[in-house]
């Protein structure tokens, strides 16, 4: 009988850190399920659009949806024993720095030891900031040839890969294909629970948020106003109105249907 996720792999969390475009974010998702790792955490994702990111996770859509989303990366962070940060380009030394095969040895004989480890991975144009390098203990360089920049879930998949392959090393056995599909909800289904009158959390008002900016977006209303104010004020009004798991649907359908008739198609 194959585990449902290696205990090792299992301990690890790749975090985003706000990542630009939606379907990164599920082609990350589709690269870790690739390598059995099912830990995502996305920091103040930048108008997520939930479907898109399930379009381009087939078969992964679980990890999107039982991902955590973060205000900042020490909360997503908070409970692990280790912190490693990817980066494009050499660093001061300040901070011990892995190739990926090296690095995976020392994750797992952290996660080994009973600790969660996490990875970093920085928004797709400027890499990760020093705010969020304030919490790596150490970093991973993946060599490359003269162009040193890697498309974000190329990064996460590389990474993934010498996880996946040091477990196999040390006795992990891989699941036949297909036994993961099972366990997620559908494509397009809203995440979060669906109790009426119990309150969503935080996190689960990012996939609305998305939503919300999206349909602003498509409706020109974003061209005369600072998206990043905006965006802020349909965070803060949602916060406030302490929503259930039913009126999250409901909103994610309305806006849905709002942009269908705008002329984008089937809404996604």
């Amino acid at each position: 009988m194959h585990p449902t996720v290696d205990a090792r792999l299992g301990a690890v969390r790749f975090v985003l850190v706000s990542p630009l475009q939606s379907g990164n974010v599920g082609s990350v998702a589709r690269a870790m399920k690739n390598m059995g790792i099912d830990d995502l955490a996305v920091v103040t994702p930048r108008a997520l659009d939930m479907d898109r990111a399930r379009w381009m996770a087939p078969n992964a859509t679980d990890v999107i949806d039982n991902a955590r989303y973060c205000r900042s990366v020490a909360e997503a962070v908070d409970d692990c024993a280790k912190v490693y940060a990817t980066t494009a380009r050499d660093r001061h030394n300040r901070w011990p720095a892995f190739e990926p095969e090296g690095f995976a040895a020392d994750a797992l004989a952290v996660s080994a030891a009973g600790g969660r480890v996490a990875v970093l991975f920085g928004p797709e144009d400027t890499g990760l900031g020093n705010d969020a390098l304030v919490h790596a203990h150490a970093l991973i360089h993946i060599p490359t040839d003269v162009h040193a920049s890697l498309n974000l879930a190329q990064a996460a998949l590389l990474v993934g890969a010498e996880l996946f392959d040091a477990a196999r090393a040390s006795g992990f056995v891989p699941r036949p294909a297909g036994e993961g599909k099972r366990g997620g909800r559908q494509r397009g289904a809203p995440p979060g629970p669906t109790e009426p009158g119990k309150p969503v959390e935080l996190g689960e008002i990012e996939p609305l948020i998305g939503e919300w900016m999206r349909s602003l977006e498509l409706s020109s209303y974003l061209r005369g106003h600072e998206t990043v104010l905006v965006e802020g004020t349909v965070r803060r009004i949602l916060q406030r109105a302490q929503l259930d798991g039913l009126e999250v649907t409901v909103l994610r359908g309305m806006l849905r249907k709002m942009r269908w008739k705008m002329g984008e198609g089937s809404g996604r």
